[in-house]
C-alpha cells in the first residue's frame, strides 16, 4: 500500500484522474461521488467513461444537488451514459451531501482519492485543492483495501430514504420542484455572490485589493470533439434563427440571452491564432469568431457588459456593441515589458463581427499565425490577460495545441482550456 498527497495547483488532480482512467488495461470498476458536478467537467470524462462502460467495466457516479451545486444539465448528460448513477439528498436543510471520493480498481490493483475536490473546474484544476490518492496491490492489500470500502460504503454502495436513483422520470420531479437549476441560473447565481462581495459593504465600488496572485497551469485543452459538437449545436441554432427572421439587411448577432446557448463552457483562458497584423494600413485589431464568443458568454462578459452605439454611415445605421475594460498584454519574449490599457471589445452587428484592438500586440511583433491567450482575471487593474507567443517559442509550442477549431474561411484556429 501507498499514499501520496497532491496538493493543487502543484498537481490537478483531473490530469491524474484522466490517466487512472485511461490506464491499461482498463479499470474494472469505477466510482465516482461528488457534492458538486460541473457540465464542463462531466463533458470532459464522458467519453473515457462510456468505453469502459462498453468495455464491461461497472461505473458509479453518485450525486449532490445541494447549495445548487448541480445543474439540470449536468444531472441530463450523466443520465445519458447509462450507468448507475444515484442523487443523495437529505429533506431538512442543513444536512449538505458533501464528500468527494474517486475509487478506481483493476484486478491487481486499485486506488481511492478522497480530499476537497469536487468534480468540477475549479475542483479538478483551478482551485486550492487538497487530497489523497491511497494505492493498494492485489492481492497483498487485499485486507486494507477491504476495510477501507468497508468504512467508506456508506458513499461507495449508498441507500435508504436520502438516496435516489437517477432517472428521467425523477430529474423532472427535481425541476419541477425547483430543485436544480439551470447553467445559466447556477452561473448567475455565482457572479451575483461575487459581484455583492466586490462592492463590499453598502454596495460601494470595488475597494483596492490587498491579494497577491500566483501562476496555475492552465487546464488541459477541452477535447476537440467537444468543442466541435457544442459548436455545431451553436451552428445549427443560428442557421434555424436566421431562416426563421424575415429577409433583411446585416448579419445576424451573437444573440442576447445567455440562456439561449444550445451548451455554455466556462473556460480559464481562451487561444487563439493571429490573422495579418503587421503593416502600414491595418488598424490592429482582431476578430474573435462569434461561435468562439457564443460558446462563452460569460467569459466575454456578453452581453452584460456591452452597451449599443449607432452610427450613421453612407445612410446606413451602423450598430456596434462596445466595451472598454482594461488589458494587461504582453510578449512571452519580454516578460517585464507589460502595457496596460482600455481595450475596445465590440461586436458589430451589420455584419457579425466580434473584435478587439490589438495595437500592443502589432508593438510586441505578432503577425499572423502567432498565438495569444486571453484569460479573464478580474482584477482590481485588469479585466482581461493577453499574451502572445510568437512562432519558435517554447509557449508557441505549447500554445497551438489547444487551437483545434478551425476558424471558418481562414487558416486561423481557436480553442479553449
Amino acid at each position: 500500500m501507498n499514499i501520496r498527497y497532491i496538493a493543487q495547483p502543484d498537481e490537478q488532480l483531473g490530469r491524474i484522474v484522466v490517466g487512472l482512467l485511461e490506464r491499461e488495461p482498463n479499470a474494472q470498476r469505477v466510482v465516482l461521488i461528488s457534492a458538486f458536478v460541473g457540465l464542463q467537467t462531466a463533458l470532459r470524462f464522458r467519453d473515457v467513461l462510456c468505453e469502459l462502460r462498453d468495455g464491461g467495466a461497472s461505473i458509479r457516479v453518485v450525486l449532490g444537488i445541494d447549495l445548487w451545486g448541480t445543474s439540470q444539465e449536468v444531472l441530463r448528460e450523466v443520465l445519458s451514459w447509462g450507468v448507475d448513477s444515484v442523487v443523495v439528498k437529505h429533506g431538512v436543510p442543513g444536512h449538505t451531501f458533501h464528500p468527494k471520493i474517486y475509487l478506481f480498481e483493476w484486478a491487481d490493483h486499485a486506488a481511492i482519492i478522497i480530499g476537497s475536490n469536487n468534480i468540477t473546474e475549479g475542483g479538478f484544476f483551478r482551485n486550492y485543492e487538497g487530497c489523497v490518492l491511497v494505492g493498494y496491490d492485489l492481492p497483498a492489500d487485499r485486507v486494507a483495501y477491504d476495510a477501507a470500502q468497508r468504512e467508506l460504503r456508506r458513499f461507495l454502495e449508498p441507500d435508504g430514504p436520502v438516496v435516489y436513483a437517477l432517472t428521467a422520470e425523477f430529474l423532472d420531479r427535481l425541476v419541477v420542484r425547483g430543485d436544480v437549476p439551470t447553467e445559466a441560473e447556477a452561473r448567475r447565481s455565482r457572479n451575483d455572490a461575487v459581484s455583492a462581495r466586490q462592492r463590499g459593504p453598502g454596495g460601494g465600488g470595488r475597494h483596492p485589493s490587498p491579494y497577491g496572485v500566483e501562476e496555475f497551469e492552465s487546464p488541459p485543452p477541452l477535447p476537440a470533439h467537444l468543442l466541435e459538437g457544442l459548436l455545431g449545436a451553436i451552428r445549427q441554432r443560428r442557421r434555424a434563427a436566421r431562416r426563421a427572421r424575415p429577409a433583411r439587411g446585416g448579419g445576424a448577432s451573437i444573440g442576447g440571452a445567455p440562456e439561449r446557448a444550445a451548451a455554455m463552457i466556462s473556460p480559464a483562458s481562451f487561444y487563439m491564432t493571429l490573422p495579418t497584423l503587421q503593416g502600414a494600413n491595418l488598424p490592429g485589431e482582431a476578430r474573435v469568431p462569434l461561435e468562439a464568443v457564443e460558446l462563452a458568454h460569460e467569459f466575454w462578459g456578453w452581453p452584460v457588459e456591452y452597451t449599443r452605439d449607432e452610427g450613421p454611415r453612407g445612410g446606413e445605421g451602423r450598430v456596434y456593441w462596445n466595451w472598454r475594460p482594461v488589458w494587461r498584454v504582453w510578449n512571452v519574449e519580454e516578460p517585464g515589458r507589460i502595457t496596460t490599457q482600455q481595450v475596445r471589445m465590440y461586436m458589430y452587428e451589420n455584419s457579425s463581427d466580434f473584435r478587439f484592438y490589438a495595437r500592443p500586440l502589432v508593438n510586441a511583433g505578432g503577425d499572423l499565425g502567432d498565438v495569444v491567450r486571453i484569460t479573464r482575471i478580474a482584477q482590481a487593474d485588469a479585466e482581461f490577460e493577453c499574451v502572445l507567443a510568437r512562432r519558435g517559442t517554447r509557449e508557441y509550442e505549447d500554445w497551438i495545441r489547444f487551437c483545434t477549431q478551425a476558424v471558418r474561411n481562414s487558416t486561423r484556429r481557436f480553442g479553449y482550456a
